[in-house]
Formats: structure tokens, sequence, C-alpha cells
């Protein structure tokens, strides 16, 4: 299978990226479950794609910040935001954002694709303000580990997106060091929410192989004041 660098495939990933998928599916999930409410608050995005987490969040303001054009014009194709919502092509290894100007950062099924995590947590915590909370999801590394990969169709092509495993632990310590203490972690595991999408495509054993096997990592943070 062909593995490509992030950048290449979420701009060949962008014309399709917003149908929802299992993995799509239980992370949102779990970031519902983890994450405060974004409403009055000064939201960021970092890898937000499409932006389609960012519509109707009740959000005093939202800011998503996107490496790849292709994938905020899908969106922007889509979908309207309202007006308190803005978007900034940039890197998370180096936000163009000012620092301690965010209530509530997301960072969601992204910071995999960074072969060095801790320089995304240092601007994770960089842009947050005193007491605001930090919500990173990724896809998990015991799915990693079990040989589930992070693949997508273009056209009759099934491609991989390159993807760095990042242990819970080495995660924790880089935000520490960042400034951000942990406040909980939950994952997400395949089971009846998402049996459909297995279904759909034919794949009935591995939905019952891998039944149980935790997929998506979430982690909550809080900013020291």
């Amino acid at each position: 299978m062909t593995v490509l660098a992030a950048q290449e495939a979420y701009r060949r990933w962008a014309p399709t990226y917003d149908a929802e998928n299992a993995l799509t599916m239980l992370e949102c999930e779990l970031a519902d479950r983890l994450s405060p409410s974004p409403r009055r608050k000064r939201l960021l995005d970092v890898g937000c794609g499409t932006g389609r987490r960012l519509a109707d969040t009740g959000a005093a303001s939202a800011v998503g910040v996107e490496p790849c054009a292709e994938m905020l014009a899908a969106g922007e194709g889509i979908r309207a935001f309202g007006p308190e919502v803005r978007f900034v092509i940039g890197d998370a290894r180096a936000l163009p954002l000012p620092a301690a100007a965010f209530d509530l950062v997301w960072c969601r099924l992204m910071i995999g694709h960074v072969a060095n995590c801790g320089s995304v947590y240092r601007e994770l915590a960089r842009v947050a303000a005193p007491g605001a909370r930090v919500v990173v999801t990724d896809f998990h590394p015991v799915a990693s580990a079990a040989g589930l990969r992070r693949t997508f169709r273009d056209g009759d092509e099934v491609l991989e997106v390159e993807h760095h495993r990042h242990r819970v632990a080495a995660q924790v310590a880089a935000a520490g060091r960042a400034g951000l203490r942990l406040v909980s972690a939950d994952d997400a595991t395949i089971g009846p929410s998402v049996r459909a999408y297995f279904e759909r495509a034919g794949k009935q054993a591995i939905y019952h192989e891998h039944f149980g096997l935790p997929v998506v990592l979430g982690l909550l943070f809080a900013r020291g004041g």
C-alpha cells in the first residue's frame, strides 16, 4: 500500500473527507465526553480539516488552523460558517497566532502526523490562556500496534496516511514539559455504535476480530495559570 505524507494525503482526500466513517464517529463521541462546551469560549481547532467541527459550536470566536488549503476549500464549499469563525493556513508546530489567546484548544486526529509531538504540545500550551483546557485525540497507539492503519480511498486506490505512534506516557510527558497538566484520559473502542460502518463496507469479519479494540485516544489537559 502506498503511504503518503500527510500534506499530500489530505490534498487528495479533501473532496471526500467529510464522509463520516467509524474512526471519525468514535472520535466525535470521545471528544464530546472529554471536552468542555465551547459555548461562549474562544475556541481553536488545530488541524481543523474541512472545519466541520467549527460549525454551530456557540463559541464566542472560533479559529481553525489547517496546513492543507484544499481541505479548507472543500469545507467552505459544503457549508456556511458564522461570522465568529475564521480559518488560517498554518502548521501546528508554529501556529500563526498570539500567545494565551484561547480558552479551549482542540487538536483532534492530527498529532500522529507529526514525528515530534513535543513541538505540537509546546504550541498548544503557548496559545492556551491560563486555565484553558486542551483536548488532544489521535489514532490509538494500541490500534497502530495491532496493525490498523489510517487509510482512505482515492478512486480505485486505497492509500495510507503517514502516521507516527506516540505512546500515552510520551504525550503526557511532552505536554507536562510545555506547561499542560493531564486532567483525564479516555479511549473509544470498536463496538455497536459503529457496527453499521463495517457492515456497509462488507467488513463484518474485521468488526468481530477487533471488537473492543481501542482505536481513538483522548487526553484532556489544563493550562497552568
